[in-house]
């Protein structure tokens, strides 16, 4: 497949959705390549360990392609395509069949090249520096609750307002706010400092995969109205 994302990056979601249901199925590369670290974070906050985070993404990107008919407002597509991964990460974990992650199996991907290795040596040591510390509070963030770790990472990390954060976990605002401050607690315990814009962090290496099996899985196809996800 052609890399098409320097093309068309600046591309909003709602103009990549009208010109994806106008034909164009390689434009959602576009919102695949922009929504893999959403995706990621908000998986591996249920738990998930990275091959099975991995799936549902995919998973969660076809069903987003196929139902693409079914959203009433593009601007809405993030936090429709969250709600589409958290019924999937919620089915996942009621069924029981995937692996659950075990604590810091994630943490190093030894094969994986660092992205910092063409830097220079001060800005290299600082993003070492951060992803060391990210490492510090993962570990920390896998002791918690699932329920108070999806909060934080909705929230804290993704930006989605108590409202949002609310209804995608379906749960009130009043839950989102306390799971938030016990989740906070529990981290202050051990960390005074807490960075988390590198949490879960999806390394772009792993970026055209998740496009390629997406695109495999659309290929030939056309988005379809049903009425449910």
């Amino acid at each position: 497949m052609n890399n098409i994302k320097n093309n068309t990056a600046e591309l909003s979601d709602q103009e990549a959705i009208a010109k994806i249901l106008e034909g164009n199925n390689a434009l959602f590369e576009v919102l695949v390549r922009r929504y893999n670290p959403l995706l990621y974070r908000i998986a591996r906050s249920y738990g998930f360990n990275h091959q099975d985070a991995e799936d549902l993404m995919q998973d969660t990107h076809v069903t987003a392609y196929m139902h693409l008919q079914q959203l009433d407002c593009s601007p809405l597509y993030k936090s429709w395509l969250t709600k589409i991964l958290t019924r999937k990460c919620l089915y996942k974990k009621n069924h029981g069949y995937s692996k659950m992650e075990e604590p810091n199996s994630h943490l190093v991907h030894k094969s994986q090249k660092p992205l910092h290795a063409s830097l220079i040596a001060g800005d290299a040591e600082h993003k070492i520096m951060n992803r060391e510390l990210s490492t510090i509070i993962e570990s920390n963030l896998n002791s918690l609750p699932s329920n108070y770790r999806t909060v934080l990472i909705l929230r804290e990390v993704e930006g989605f307002s108590i409202n949002e954060t609310a209804e995608l976990m379906n749960i009130t605002a009043a839950n989102v706010k306390v799971r938030l401050n016990r989740a906070k607690a529990l981290l202050q315990q051990k960390l005074k400092d807490c960075y988390t814009s590198e949490l879960f962090h999806f390394n772009p290496v792993y970026c055209s995969a998740i496009v390629e099996r997406v695109f495999v899985k659309i290929e030939d196809e056309t988005p379809i109205i049903a009425k449910d996800i």
